[in-house]
């Protein structure tokens, strides 16, 4: 169904006489999802159309594992990824935080980073603006679908803000 709202959307966009037209960029288009949704994302990853993929509190369940209805790509669908991503885990107490820090292991082919902070599986989504982690989603979708600069100084950079905040870990690989 993602793929599905993508393609309404992109129709709408070029229809004429829609509230819409005009209003997407088709060359800036990002995939992302909290929990079930982070693997609902990683599904859909791999369409072309995707310039980014944010995999927030989540990763892709072990393939010994059961499934879940919605939710059955294995491991090796992380080799569909053509873009860069993020995941953005809670740490050790994030039900999701074993299986997004193994996707970010086995990514080898496109950038990657892996940002955690201690904040469970909840995050903080709950707080006024979404807290600490919706700004980095913000920032890192800046950063990817922009190119702004001062985005970018939250993940990269000689003393990023991330780099310097003591409750986050960030690791990154793949860099061009």
């Amino acid at each position: 169904q993602l793929t599905e709202a993508l393609d309404w959307l992109l129709a709408e966009n070029a229809r004429v006489d829609s509230k819409y037209a005009g209003l997407i960029d088709e060359n800036a288009l990002a995939v992302g999802g909290f929990s079930c949704g982070g693997v609902q994302a990683l599904t859909v990853a791999g369409d072309r159309r995707f310039d980014t993929v944010v995999v927030q509190n989540s990763g892709l369940l072990p393939d010994d594992g059961p499934r879940m209805a919605g939710m059955e790509l294995t491991k090796a669908g992380l080799a569909d990824l053509h873009t860069p991503v993020i995941y953005l885990d809670g740490g050790p107490e994030d039900i999701a935080y074993e299986n997004g820090l193994d996707d970010y292991r086995r990514i080898d082919h496109v950038p990657a980073f892996w940002i955690n902070t201690p904040t469970g599986h909840g995050g903080t989504y709950n707080e006024p603006m979404g807290g600490k982690n919706a700004s980095i989603v913000v920032d890192w979708l800046e950063w990817q679908l922009r190119g702004d600069a001062g985005a970018r100084r939250t993940f990269m950079g000689e003393n990023c803000r991330l780099c310097t905040d003591a409750e986050a870990t960030i690791e990154m690989k793949n860099l061009p």
